[in-house]
């Protein structure tokens, strides 16, 4: 049967020995003012656009519709969302209301949008206000979407069903875990503002400001990426935080200062190829970029590496930090300059360790050094000169 409606949505239903309005009631018969609700024993609704193909359709096992609200109330409502006439996403949830003819539908209870394509994303609240003729979705009281490796929330999640853009508002918060195991804490989280996420191309867009956390499962935090906003591409696994950027290591009281820095969030990598600096107590390193591998607690500085502290600056074409073993290794054309008797120290590789304070000493096991160091010449009227020492040394 169809029933009247100016949205062109059409409904066919099997009623419970009940009269039904539009094609199987009289058309000239008066209508009660408070006429008692239909009651369906199936429910079929569905909407086409002007070319014939789907937009949506909803069933339900029961169903009552109010003449005079122009209402159906649904239990258990199934449903699908189409694109280009083809399935998109599946909808349920415990309670349906159809308001106005299909003119907005309400959706209560264990709401779930489940993608049939692409992620297989599915999206999940308490309540989705539903405007067909606009083709928007929003997804109220505790939204959330999830997929294999990771789920995001928001106070509120709104889905254009032309675009596949879902717009997060409030809050946002990602999480990510590195197995199936959801009833332990997330391995690493990002938190931002406001964020649009187009789920085919899986370009991500959100306002700061950005808050991303690394801990372990006792919920210490390893490391803390800060930045004002962020753009990047699930489906591709990486996030790049806009400048300026911040990563703390709060165990070894480090603090890196960087630009534009992007998250490989799968393969839990940081990494820029913008300049930046970073301080451990007394010591600052900088770089032309860096690269942190967060599961082997290393961080890379590619090219122009520079470590400064008290009385000593070393410069190589790399090095590599490990924060956990605390061992640093310089490498190319390395160059030590000390303070102290102007001494001047050159070698291919260096290897060091963190000690007090954040201060790097570092050693040429089996590698040959050349030192030149500046001392006063002996003698009255003696001027300084120089002596070369191309033994190894420990600084």
């Amino acid at each position: 049967m169809a029933l009247p409606s100016r949205h062109g949505w059409l409904a066919s239903c099997l009623l419970a020995g009940l009269p039904l309005l539009g094609g199987c009631a009289d058309a000239d018969a008066p209508v009660a003012l408070e006429a008692p609700p239909f009651v369906f024993r199936s429910l079929e609704l569905e909407q086409k656009s002007s070319d014939g193909q789907n937009e949506w359709t909803l069933s339900s096992p029961e169903a009552r519709y109010e003449l005079n609200k122009r209402l159906v109330r649904a239990r258990k409502p199934v449903g699908l969302l189409f694109r280009n006439g083809k399935p998109s996403f599946r909808i349920q949830s415990d309670l349906a209301q159809v308001i106005n003819d299909g003119e907005k539908i309400l959706l209560e209870g264990n709401v779930k949008l489940q993608q049939l394509t692409g992620a297989k994303l599915l999206i999940q609240g308490d309540r989705l206000r539903w405007r067909p003729e606009q083709g928007e979705l929003t997804m109220e009281q505790r939204p959330r979407a999830t997929d294999r490796e990771s789920r995001i929330s928001s106070r509120t999640a709104v889905l254009q069903q032309a675009t596949n853009e879902l717009t997060l508002t409030g809050t946002v918060q990602l999480e990510r875990w590195s197995n199936d195991d959801r009833t332990i804490p997330p391995d690493s989280s990002l938190r931002s503002g406001k964020a649009q996420w187009n789920l085919d191309s899986g370009q991500l867009k959100a306002n700061g400001p950005v808050l991303g956390q690394r801990r372990d499962q006792e919920g210490t935090v390893l490391e803390q990426l800060e930045g004002q906003s962020l753009n990047g591409n699930t489906l591709k696994g990486e996030i790049t935080v806009l400048s300026p950027v911040t990563l703390r290591i709060p165990r070894e009281k480090g603090v890196l200062r960087a630009q534009a820095t992007t998250w490989l969030f799968r393969k839990q990598v940081i990494r820029s190829t913008e300049p930046f600096e970073a301080d451990l107590d007394r010591t600052r390193i900088t770089g032309e970029g860096f690269r942190a591998d967060l599961g082997d607690t290393t961080v890379d500085v590619e090219g122009a590496c520079e470590i400064r502290q008290p009385g000593e600056v070393l410069k190589a074409e790399r090095c590599r930090w490990n924060w956990s073993s605390e061992a640093v290794l310089a490498e190319g054309q390395v160059r030590v300059r000390r303070d102290e008797n102007d001494q001047v120290t050159r070698a291919t590789r260096l290897e060091g360790t963190v000690g007090k304070e954040g201060r790097i000493s570092f050693t040429a096991p089996g590698s040959l050094v050349e030192s030149e160091i500046r001392i006063p010449a002996e003698g009255r009227g003696g001027t300084p000169g120089s002596r070369r020492q191309p033994n190894p040394v420990s600084f």
